[in-house]
């Protein structure tokens, strides 16, 4: 009766909201077309910027290029594979639009440092937290500590369906423009 969508899917995305204790979640067909749907949902698009990790997968960078946007690589920490967040303050110019903190195996990024920063910048922050379902730090559920947190459920991961995705939100009004 429901090929991809209905009453299964929309039991899972409850559950998920539930276990993460966010208002909205919306499954997506991959973490990629979460990543891609996130920064639509922003309006990021060609002649904005969107810093993004200089280590990650290539669905993080690939997102806002598909969009138009420019790619902004931000080095990553000496001793770990995520964000050095003390360097992305002087990868913003007039034309950045958007943060992409990446946690990497569960690793979590600077969120407060980011967040601070966005928030000085009016910057939205799409956390991709592909590899870091179940995964917190001193603040909870990494992937729920922004505008916007991306998971995927591709083979690799700590839940698998095989392929699949999901974006988590507070705002009602991004969520609607997810849904």
């Amino acid at each position: 009766e429901h090929v991809s969508q209905g009453p299964v899917v929309t039991a899972f995305e409850q559950k998920l909201a539930e276990y993460l204790g966010m208002p909205y979640v919306v499954a997506t067909t991959s973490g990629s077309a979460a990543l891609l749907m996130s920064l639509l949902a922003a309006n990021i698009g060609p002649g904005d910027e969107v810093i993004v990790p200089n280590r990650t997968w290539i669905a993080t960078a690939h997102a806002p290029f598909l969009l138009g946007a420019t790619v902004k690589l931000v080095d990553v920490e000496a001793d770990r594979p995520i964000i050095n967040a003390g360097l992305i303050e002087d990868a913003i110019t007039e034309n950045t639009r958007a943060i992409i903190p990446v946690h990497m195996n569960g690793r979590s990024a600077d969120m407060r440092s980011i967040n601070e920063i966005a928030q000085r910048y009016n910057l939205t922050v799409v956390e991709d937290a592909a590899q870091a379902l179940g995964s917190q730090n001193m603040d909870g559920f990494l992937g729920t500590q922004s505008d916007m947190g991306c998971f995927s459920f591709s083979v690799a991961k700590i839940i698998s369906t095989g392929q699949g995705g999901f974006v988590t939100t507070r705002s009602e009004k991004i969520y609607q423009k997810l849904v």
